[in-house]
């Protein structure tokens, strides 16, 4: 058997895929937003402007990531989206101003959304259901690995500007590239289920429910994702170093999340796990909002990383309990066009409280309310009672 028809291997490849998408070209702008600040690169204002254009890009690329998948297979898709994503902090190296970081965070948008949709497609591809949930949340781990990583070693690479934390961004992505490269073969079909299974029937307006959860939840991920570095920055009065380092702990969270939500799921359900994870958000904004404790508000950050991830998991496991293997993809799809479409609106609306003087924690505010409103909503999501006739 071809290596890269094995499913270790294929599993390990969308770890890899999981971990530059996400772990390093989405996550390695909110890092470096305290040296872009120091240097004169942007304004506070600017980085949540920049946060809505990378992900009005992750909403681009998940409206057509799904499509060009079922026309060129997810493996094919989801290499492109990685050499995009390389293009795109290559040229964030270079202080060009607004607009040019702007596009290539743009770009960087289009690799997380193809990374985020496809990976887990790609991961479970012949998988048996028994075990979809525990795959699932090892993909996960992908982008908690790439924060981690590169939290703890971009200060060495910032000391004369934030150019030297892109090209080591660049470095790492495209080492993910050659490893993965073979495991993302496009001669696997995982454009379809490899599992037999019968039509599972499904509520159109449940799914819309949570549809619109899920888009609230990635309001309420929005102020840690973005700003946290920042905020110790600034609002704390910490040093770039100290401030830029607090992602580690950030990943920490991100990489225990998926695997922590398959190991509720098998214990209590993906629905009640999914509420638990949305939960978890919660708890993390109200530490930051309820105290200026410094390593409060760090631990907060771990804390949310692992909502975070428990909600990306749990969303994309949940919604193949609910319409099948058959649907997964395309809802899935769907239901990242809705945290995309959360996304953006958290961070123009963020970018828009700093710009006329509100301060961070009126953002923290609305992510509070973003997840509650969010948890309350998932109560309404639940199965189809059996013999309703399936929609598509």
């Amino acid at each position: 058997m071809p290596l890269f028809e094995r499913n270790w291997y294929r599993i390990f490849s969308s770890v890899l895929a999981m971990l530059a998408g996400i772990g390093l070209v989405r996550y390695s702008f909110s890092p470096l937003i305290p040296s872009m600040l120091k240097h004169d690169w942007i304004t506070a204002s600017e980085a949540g402007y920049i946060g809505t254009i990378n992900f009005v890009g992750n909403l681009v690329g998940a409206i057509i990531c799904a499509a060009l998948a079922r026309r060129w297979t997810a493996g094919r898709v989801c290499r492109w989206s990685m050499l995009v994503g390389l293009a795109s902090v290559l040229g964030s190296g270079f202080d060009l101003g607004f607009v040019w970081l702007s596009g290539c965070r743009f770009l960087a948008g289009l690799t997380a959304a193809g990374t985020m949709i496809l990976a887990p497609v790609i991961a479970v591809s012949g998988i048996r259901e028994a075990l979809r949930s525990t795959v699932i949340g090892t993909v996960f781990v992908g982008a908690g690995v790439g924060v981690i990583g590169m939290s703890l070693l971009m200060p060495m690479f910032i000391l004369d500007g934030p150019a030297g934390g892109w090209w080591f961004t660049s470095a790492l992505v495209l080492t993910c590239i050659v490893l993965s490269w073979a495991g993302l073969s496009p001669s696997v079909p995982t454009d379809r289920p490899a599992v037999n299974e019968p039509p599972h029937p499904y509520a159109r307006r449940t799914m819309w429910i949570f549809f619109l959860s899920y888009l609230l939840a990635a309001v309420g991920i929005v102020p840690h994702s973005i700003y946290l570095s920042a905020y110790i920055h600034q609002a704390l009065d910490k040093p770039v170093g100290f401030s830029t380092m607090v992602y580690a702990i950030y990943g920490g969270g991100v990489l225990i999340g998926g695997p922590l939500f398959g190991l509720a799921a098998r214990v209590i359900g993906s629905r009640w796990a999914l509420i638990a994870s949305v939960l978890c958000g919660l708890a993390a904004v109200g530490i930051v909002i309820s105290t200026r404790s410094l390593w409060f508000v760090v631990a907060s950050g771990a804390i949310l990383g692992a909502g975070q991830m428990g909600i990306a998991a749990g969303t994309t496991h949940y919604a193949m309990e609910l319409v099948g293997p058959a649907r997964h993809t395309a809802w899935w799809g769907r239901l990242t066009i809705g945290f995309n479409i959360g996304q953006a609106s958290g961070a123009l609306g963020m970018g828009a409280m700093l710009s006329v003087g509100l301060g961070y924690l009126a953002g923290f505010w609305m992510a509070a309310t973003a997840f509650a409103l969010s948890a309350i909503l998932l109560f309404f999501v639940r199965p189809s009672t059996q013999g309703r006739t399936p929609c598509t």
